[in-house]
């Protein structure tokens, strides 16, 4: 038998669909792309276990906060429900609960600071394994912390009457009463504000309360990673006043953290400044980048360079917290006074249709196209209908 050429038609037809499958493969993007500053909002809100102070997030995503003495952990990833891990132990706890929580970046462990203990003078950090909640207090006076890496934790700590400083406490220190924790950055002219290391281990910190100065409450600055490193290894600290580059002025520096785009997290709030309180600021990654370059501090009142979050606008007084759980890209903010935490994510993060949902249908739609044709060359019309 002869085989039958396609008509002319059937020609054009599949071409067209060729055609438009290409160029539907070449415009389709791999996913809507925005900038996290831009792109955030708040998705949800749900409650901490009563009394809860300091919380983060495990390398799974589930929330950890403690309650007192008391490790509470998300059952699953998302599901906003908390059952008891553990108690702390040996743990000597102030009425008002730990200074911070903080897990470790291998996911290992966890650093919570005691605020001076029940005495209010005997200041300690404990590091404790997840599982198991083994390990020690090391005896270090405290604000705030960052783990630096899986065994390095930067501690901010100060008083009203002598300027703040950070340290470097050694983790795996062999005599927890006297642990190896010198001083990288001494000198800032009040009270402790947050510490947070970028992507490239860059240290930054904060005047959290002007006392002496020159530098006010907010004040961030910016120390490089080969700057801080040399000041620990040569146990040369670096002068706040007088070093770093400043970041941005904003809130009260207290916390910092880091977002996945490397935007600057901070909380706080400094009720004696007009606009310097009730809500949490992202500093745009490159506002901090030519910063630390020594571009000059972002502007504040710039939202192009600092955006303002604020989940609870009800509420003028709001001193909010801020931190970044990294597995599920998700920001966390909370007012101290309650057990609320308010979730922000990249909207950009949750398209109305899938890039594999968008391929799927274009696939389906030129599968279609070229079974219909197929169909068409096999049969002729009848008489008097119309192909």
């Amino acid at each position: 038998m002869t085989r039958k050429r396609r008509s002319n038609k059937s020609r054009v037809l599949i071409a067209s669909v060729v055609r438009v499958s290409l160029l539907m493969f070449t415009v389709l993007p791999g996913r809507a792309k925005g900038e996290a500053f831009d792109r955030y909002g708040i998705v949800e809100q749900f409650s901490l276990p009563a009394g809860a102070g300091p919380w983060d997030s495990l390398n799974d995503g589930r929330v950890i906060t403690l309650v007192l003495d008391e490790l509470y952990v998300e059952t699953a990833a998302g599901s906003r429900l908390f059952s008891l891990h553990g108690t702390l132990p040996g743990a000597s706890l102030p009425g008002f609960g730990a200074a911070f929580l903080l897990v470790s970046p291998d996911g290992t462990k966890i650093a919570a600071g005691n605020n001076g203990g029940a005495s209010f003078s005997d200041y300690r950090v404990g590091v404790f394994t997840i599982s198991g909640l083994l390990g020690d207090w090391f005896a270090v006076n405290h604000f705030d912390a960052a783990w630096y890496d899986d065994r390095y934790l930067a501690v901010t700590a100060g008083d009203f009457v002598n300027p703040s400083v950070v340290t470097l406490l050694d983790t795996q220190s062999s005599n927890p009463s006297s642990p190896s924790n010198p001083t990288v950055i001494d000198g800032i002219g009040g009270g402790s504000g947050g510490v947070a290391f970028d992507a490239a281990g860059n240290l930054f910190t904060g005047n959290g309360f002007t006392t002496s100065g020159p530098s006010g409450t907010g004040v961030v600055k910016g120390f490089t990673n080969s700057e801080w490193m040399n000041a620990w290894t040569t146990m040369t600290p670096l002068g706040f006043e007088n070093g770093g580059s400043e970041i941005v002025d904003v809130l009260s520096a207290w916390p910092l953290a880091f977002d996945g785009e490397g935007n600057l997290l901070v909380g706080g709030g400094d009720f004696g400044e007009s606009g310097q309180s009730d809500y949490v600021a992202v500093v745009r990654n490159s506002a901090v980048v030519a910063a630390l370059g020594g571009g000059g501090p972002a502007e504040s009142d710039d939202p192009q360079e600092v955006r303002r979050l604020d989940p609870d606008a009800a509420n003028d007084s709001n001193f909010f917290a801020v931190n970044f759980g990294a597995q599920l890209s998700q920001l966390y903010v909370n007012d101290s006074s309650n057990d609320t935490l308010y979730v922000y994510v990249d909207l950009t993060g949750i398209p109305a249709v899938s890039t594999w949902g968008a391929t799927s249908l274009f696939l389906l739609t030129a599968s279609a196209g070229c079974v219909l044709i197929r169909r068409n060359m096999g049969r002729r019309p009848a008489k008097g209908v119309v192909g």
